[in-house]
C-alpha cells in the first residue's frame, strides 16, 4: 500500500509520455509541393509596380495593356514620395509617366509582364525614368 501512491504515479507519467508522441507522416506538408515552390515564396501571383518619385514635379502614373485598357492609374504622385504596390493582369503592357510641367518630358516604357514579375519606375532628380529592368519575385 505504501507504493501503490508511488506507482500509480510513475504509470500515469509513463502514460503521459506514450501519448504525447505526434505522427510526423500526416503532417508532411511539403509533400504536396514541387522544389521549385519550396524555394519560390510568389507562385502565379500577378505583376506588381510602383513609382519612386525622387523627380522636382508631380507626375500621373497609368499601366496601360495591349488593348488601350487602364489597368492601374495613380494621379498626382508628388515629388520625392514613394507609391504603394499596385497589382495588374499579365501580358504586354505600357508604363506611362505624364506631367503637366512644359519642361519635363513625357516617358513610355513597354514590357511584357508575367506573373510574379515586379517592376519598379524610379523617377531621378532630372525627372527622367531610371530604372528599365523587371525583376522576378
Amino acid at each position: 500500500m505504501k507504493n501503490l501512491l508511488k506507482r500509480t504515479l510513475l504509470v500515469c507519467l509513463v502514460l503521459t509520455l506514450f501519448t504525447c508522441t505526434s505522427d510526423l507522416s500526416g503532417n508532411d506538408i511539403s509533400a504536396d509541393l514541387t522544389p521549385s515552390q519550396l524555394n519560390d515564396p510568389c507562385v502565379d501571383q500577378d505583376p506588381i509596380t510602383r513609382v519612386i518619385n525622387n523627380g522636382t514635379v508631380t507626375i500621373d502614373f497609368k499601366v496601360v495593356d495591349s488593348d488601350g485598357v487602364v489597368l492601374v492609374d495613380i494621379p498626382n504622385i508628388p515629388a520625392n514620395t514613394t507609391t504603394s504596390w499596385a497589382s495588374f493582369e499579365e501580358g504586354d503592357v505600357l508604363f506611362s509617366i505624364d506631367s503637366n510641367q512644359t519642361s519635363v518630358s513625357d516617358e513610355k516604357v513597354q514590357l511584357t509582364m508575367g506573373s510574379c514579375m515586379a517592376y519598379e519606375i524610379e523617377i531621378d532628380s532630372n525627372n527622367e525614368i531610371v530604372s528599365y529592368t523587371p525583376i522576378i519575385l
